[in-house]
C-alpha cells in the first residue's frame, strides 16, 4: 500500500464493462514515494513523474489523502482477480504521521539501508 494525494478524476465514456460504475482517481505518491515517482527534490513533479490511476468506492475527492492498495488486493476489491485494476483506494487518511529521524534509520523503508548479515544477526 502507498500513501497518496487524489490530483485528479479520470473520465471515460468508453471503458471495460467491468468497470461501467467504477470512478476513477488520479493519485500522485507522496512522502516517501517521492523520489521514486517522478518527484525531484525541490517537490516539484518532474516531466516524466508518475501518478496512479486507482478505482475509488470511498468518495474521495481531489486534494484527499489516501491509502491506495496495488495488485491483486485492489482487484479483489474491485470484485474478483478478472477485473482490469491494478490499483485502488482503500482508505480516506484523516491524519499521518511520519517519524522522519526514524525513516533515515538502518532498516527503515522503503529499501534497506544495512548489510543482509547484520539482519540476520
Amino acid at each position: 500500500m502507498i500513501l497518496g494525494r487524489v490530483v485528479g478524476e479520470v473520465w471515460a465514456t468508453r471503458r471495460d464493462a467491468r468497470l461501467a460504475r467504477a470512478k476513477l482517481l488520479v493519485v500522485r505518491p507522496t512522502g516517501i514515494y517521492e523520489p521514486a515517482f517522478g518527484e525531484t527534490a525541490s517537490g516539484e513533479t518532474a516531466s516524466g513523474g508518475r501518478h496512479l490511476v486507482a478505482t475509488d468506492d470511498l468518495d474521495a475527492g481531489i486534494g484527499d489523502q489516501v491509502v491506495v492498495c496495488l495488485g491483486a488486493p485492489a482487484r479483489a476489491s474491485a470484485g474478483g482477480n478478472d477485473v482490469p485494476v491494478d490499483a485502488a483506494v482503500m482508505a480516506v487518511v484523516d491524519r499521518a504521521e511520519i517519524d522522519l529521524p526514524a525513516l533515515g534509520a538502518a532498516g527503515a523503508g522503503p529499501g534497506i539501508r544495512r548489510k543482509l548479515s547484520e539482519a540476520l544477526g
